[in-house]
């Protein structure tokens, strides 16, 4: 491991490579800015990929402009992702940066060795080195998978991340440039749940057994749903990521035990599930297995949607055919809990977008099917719990209505 500026490690990208950068809450500023004063070669652009990003990085460019020409990337580079966030929905409408259908699942796949994309360059962050090891901290993730992949592996070594448990730690020697981080840990705000959000997490609380172990994404519903469950004797947790909620989890779950892949919110948060051997942090190749989710008994999976459609066919990453989310892990946790002895899916959401109805006649064109209509076992929203397992196509309709806003029910009819 040698250490070098975060501008030497940017020129050490050979042009053309395919690197992936880190998601979520994992943010290496000092790489990010000096990918944005990186020109890169023009003649064999090298190709960022990435998924869900909460920050506003520079190399992203102006988040609130239209055009591809104002973009941050030297013309040497081009930015894909396999996750819209908020911060980049406005330039994903635009040629600026790529937009990449990806089963979260799938991840280590492509872009491992043999994958279509396999990777040339992962970039990571990482607590300083100990016993010749560091850990990934608050991610665990795709990064063990694209560490043993990569001919070339920058890390970011930040004072602030914590020691975590479960399989985070690499050894030095996988780790060839090293770059001293510049900016603090990221960090995501806490949701804020309302009324609403708190009477879909009431309608979901119904169908969880005692003793289940329970997915979760991150948001309003997630939460609410997550401090509602705090008082359901048993319950464990496994998914991909979790949020601040958590700390409250595991204060009134003393024996509560939690498999995750990353978390994302408070440097609070982050230092609280690292001290607690209860949390193990896995990799997508545990958190998103379909086998090893299937031999879960009780496995509830949890998820929200943007739009479902009277026959149960579900779009959780579309509006008007432009990208506003991505697939996700969605669907590997789906299909998990359908296999699972006792295990059930759900799709939880608010019944109205503004003034527009969330359950539909039909998905509107150019919106994709994120979820298969015989995947989903159950649609929540504030209006009550729409079984759809078992039901011919005339009766789901029917189910859905019921479950609509009262005042859109008759259109839908």
């Amino acid at each position: 491991m040698e250490r070098v500026s975060a501008a030497k490690a940017v020129a050490a990208i050979p042009a053309g490579a395919r690197v992936v950068l880190p998601q979520g809450c994992i943010e290496p500023w000092s790489i990010f800015d000096a990918i944005a004063t990186s020109r890169g070669d023009p003649a064999n652009p090298t190709r960022l990929y990435s998924g869900l990003q909460f920050g506003r990085y520079r190399f992203l460019g102006d988040l609130e402009a239209t055009t591809h020409e104002t973009g941050g990337l030297g013309p040497g580079y081009r930015y894909v992702t396999w996750q819209v966030g908020n911060a980049v929905r406005r330039i994903a409408r635009t040629d600026r940066i790529g937009f990449l259908p990806l089963r979260f699942g799938q991840i280590p796949w492509l872009f491992g060795a043999g994958g279509a994309l396999h990777a040339d360059v992962a970039v990571i962050q990482c607590t300083p080195p100990r016993g010749g090891r560091v850990s990934l901290g608050s991610a665990c993730a795709v990064y063990p998978s694209l560490i043993e992949a990569s001919k070339l592996v920058v890390a970011e070594i930040h004072p602030e991340m914590p020691w975590s448990g479960g399989a985070t730690e690499v050894a030095v020697e996988k780790i060839d440039l090293a770059v001293d981080a510049t900016g603090p840990l990221g960090t995501l705000p806490r949701a804020v749940c309302d009324d609403i959000d708190r009477r879909i997490a009431a309608n979901v609380l119904e169908l969880v057994p005692e003793h289940a172990w329970v997915q979760l994404g991150v948001g309003t519903i997630p939460e609410a749903v997550l401090l509602a469950l705090s008082e359901r004797p048993g319950i464990n947790l496994h998914s991909g990521m979790y949020s601040d909620p958590l700390m409250e989890f595991l204060d009134r779950q003393p024996n509560a035990r939690v498999v995750t892949g990353e978390v994302s919110g408070s440097v609070e948060m982050y230092r609280r599930v690292a001290e607690d051997p209860r949390v193990s942090f896995q990799p997508t190749t545990v958190t998103h297995n379909l086998p090893y989710l299937a031999a879960i008994e009780r496995f509830i999976s949890i998820n929200s949607a943007i739009e479902v459609d009277l026959s149960g066919q579900v779009n959780g990453a579309m509006i008007a055919g432009r990208p506003v989310s991505g697939v996700g892990g969605s669907l590997d946790f789906v299909e998990g809990a359908r296999l699972s002895p006792g295990g059930a899916s759900i799709v939880a959401m608010r019944s109205m977008a503004k003034t527009s109805s969330r359950i539909v006649r039909r998905l509107p064109e150019g919106n994709a099917v994120s979820l298969p209509n015989f995947t989903v076992d159950y649609v929540v929203t504030e209006h009550g719990v729409a079984r759809l397992t078992g039901l011919e196509l005339t009766e789901r309709a029917h189910a859905l209505r019921r479950v609509a806003a009262p005042e859109m029910r008759a259109g839908l009819a």
